[in-house]
């Protein structure tokens, strides 16, 4: 029996997850609204409340407030901006990445075309599937915008299919899941998440399919979330990062209300299974995250949404799985381009990046001096109940990568 399976056989069903409470929007019109059930998913963005309450001043704005991260800073942050192009081609060429989402958004090309304008980027042109019909949603709306945006702002060269469940509801997101698996994707978003808790078992939500790399966002309040606690998803958690005036990572500390802990489901996966992740985990479950960028609300991403009033300022476990989901398209594509085969999360079929990934922590100077990590040492996560400090710890994981020597590094794995 492999992990997997060994893994969902135990699995609980999840709780609501609480993470913007009061944000949830309602149906199209001519749909009736969803009423959110105990065990939804939830979003992982977080509008920035103070944008939040100006935001009917900037309903027609047409600039971006000057204190959010823009693409060039994204990039020139983590070292995106060093990465060599493979035979001229836009980072990520070729790579099929899947963005989840709930409901439908009719303005969601438009409005990368507009933030791609506005930035100097080329536009994907997103394969739209849509499962709601004419159901909205504004909060999943500006989700599905900052996933995109980001995903464009860091892996160009990616073919792009945007899910649209039909609601949040356990079912329907596990539709929008199974299809993402049907088209054959090799790199799926998934930036939403719940907290386990009741008893029930929906079945196994990944299928052990090789070449896919399923990612999910930690969450944004402090607890645990699934699915980022899957051993065969990778989770990534939030960090607050400040740049140079040349927009170089001067510091960065874990964000604390990113999430983060041990699983009270899934047992400790074998690439956890390691001195340094088992200093810091002492019990015999998995902790997540796994890695972990640049989510604080504070200075968060520039996302463009026509239908939330124009540029806004968003964090959240959203904003660093969007922009790892786009790393790892990059990874696969130079991969490709080098006759290797594709990056798979899930244990026994193929190359298991999180094996690669926890190697870091004894290979490339790693953990305190590696050449590929980003050891993140100060600042807390889980609300205060994680503290971060040198080489691996539950706060951020392994940290956050340098994504120029990340990709090397995984051109040898």
């Amino acid at each position: 029996m492999n992990e997997l399976t060994t893994w969902v056989r135990r699995s609980v069903c999840v709780a609501v997850w609480l993470a913007v409470a009061g944000l949830h929007g309602c149906g199209g019109s001519d749909a009736e609204p969803h009423v959110p059930a105990l065990d939804d998913f939830r979003y992982g963005h977080v509008l920035n409340s103070a944008y939040q309450q100006s935001k009917h001043v900037l309903s027609s704005a047409s600039t971006p407030p000057s204190s959010g991260w823009s693409p060039i800073q994204f990039q020139t942050a983590y070292g995106l901006n060093l990465v060599q192009t493979v035979n001229n081609k836009p980072l990520g060429y070729g790579v099929k990445v899947a963005i989840i989402v709930a409901y439908h958004y009719p303005n969601l090309q438009l409005d990368l075309n507009k933030f791609a304008q506005k930035f100097g980027l080329t536009p994907i042109t997103l394969k739209i599937i849509n499962q709601a019909g004419n159901a909205s949603n504004s909060n999943w709306a500006l989700e599905a915008g900052l996933q995109v945006q980001m995903v464009n702002t860091v892996s160009p060269g990616a073919i792009v299919y945007v899910i649209e469940a039909k609601s949040e509801g356990q079912q329907d997101m596990r539709t929008a899941i199974r299809t993402a698996q049907n088209v054959g994707v090799n790199v799926v978003s998934m930036p939403f998440g719940a907290p386990e808790g009741a008893s029930l078992d929906y079945g196994p939500p990944f299928a052990p399919v090789s070449g896919m790399v399923w990612i999910a966002a930690s969450g944004d309040t402090g607890v645990t979330n699934f699915p980022a606690t899957h051993p065969g998803v990778i989770a990534v958690g939030g960090t607050s990062a400040q740049l140079t005036r040349d927009n170089t990572l001067q510091s960065e500390s874990a964000w604390e209300s990113a999430a983060a802990g041990m699983s009270s489901v899934a047992e400790m996966p074998q690439f956890q299974k390691i001195p340094s992740v088992q200093e810091a985990n002492t019990t015999a479950y998995r902790s997540i995250p796994d890695v972990a960028f640049h989510a604080d609300v504070m200075n968060g991403a520039l996302v463009y949404s026509s239908v939330n009033g124009g540029y806004l300022m968003v964090g959240g476990t959203s904003v660093s799985t969007a922009f790892f989901t786009g790393v790892v398209a990059i990874a696969n594509a130079s991969r490709t381009a080098k006759n290797k085969p594709l990056l798979t999360s899930i244990s026994g079929q193929g190359v298991l990046l999180q094996d690669s990934l926890y190697r870091l922590m004894s290979t490339y100077g790693g953990p305190t001096n590696s050449t590929v990590l980003n050891d993140v040492v100060d600042g807390s996560a889980g609300y205060g109940a994680y503290p971060a400090g040198p080489g691996y710890d539950i706060a951020t994981g392994l940290g956050s990568l340098k994504v120029q020597k990340f990709i090397e590094y995984m051109d040898t794995q």
